[in-house]
């Protein structure tokens, strides 16, 4: 399998690594007289873990205190009036930290908000490639979050079909609020006249999710829809 040509960042990231080890070897060289050859070896360790260990947790503090200003512009409906201009802040903010620190957690969730800030600026071909690349390099709970985004944009742009998938994946697998994603579902059914598959899901969240945010709208999409609700038995988390 041919190998991954690797970009200017991760060359830079690397070298930045390399120099903690190369530090580290040139202090023992130096000091190499006045221990043993064991105490060397135990010393060339102990460097290389903790210069890692430093580095990464520089990193990781740099790179969470510029996501919190990408996820605080974001936010900022009280100062920032315009949609547009609260977009393109947030998406310039946001691929910032992306291209600093793509390596990390924080980095990953910051290209969730250069997607957030693409569909809201209409463009949704990268939005989608943001989303699903996120998808594909983050955790468990930052992947589901990816998805469930990724599923609402094609919600939105009609894609039915390839939204009910992804809902359908996410409820499955629990990686989601349950709730959540059985109130979508339900809804896209009902919208696309698939109403057995509408009630199902509607009745999901009465009987499973009764303490949900979604449990008064489900209980009247029941109504609405001429079926009578189940009352709730077990509680489950949503």
């Amino acid at each position: 399998m041919p190998r991954t040509k690797m970009t200017r960042h991760q060359l830079k990231e690397q070298d930045e690594i390399t120099s903690y080890l190369e530090k580290g070897t040139e202090f023992v060289i130096a000091r190499k007289k006045e221990v043993t050859t064991g105490l060397i070896a135990v010393a060339v360790v102990a460097i290389i873990v903790f210069g890692l260990l430093y580095y990464r947790s520089s990193r990781n503090a740099a790179a969470e205190t510029q996501l919190s200003q990408v996820i605080n512009t974001y936010n900022d409906t009280l100062n920032i009036k315009s949609e547009k201009e609260r977009y393109e802040r947030t998406l310039a903010e946001a691929q910032k930290t992306y291209d600093q620190y793509r390596s990390t957690n924080a980095g990953n969730i910051a290209l969730y908000y250069v997607a957030l800030s693409q569909e809201g600026l209409g463009d949704t071909q990268k939005a989608t490639q943001s989303l699903e690349e996120v998808a594909q390099r983050g955790d468990a709970s930052v992947k589901s979050v990816a998805q469930f985004a990724l599923a609402g944009i094609y919600k939105k742009h009609g894609q039915t079909q390839r939204a009910i998938d992804i809902y359908k994946q996410l409820y499955d697998n629990g990686a989601y609020s349950k709730a959540a994603v059985a109130y979508e579902l339900a809804t896209l059914y009902e919208a696309n006249k698939q109403l057995d598959q509408a009630k199902d899901y509607y009745q999901k969240i009465v009987s499973e999710f009764p303490d949900s945010t979604f449990r008064a709208n489900a209980d009247d999409a029941l109504k609405r829809l001429g079926a009578t609700p189940v009352p709730p038995q077990d509680k489950k988390p949503s």
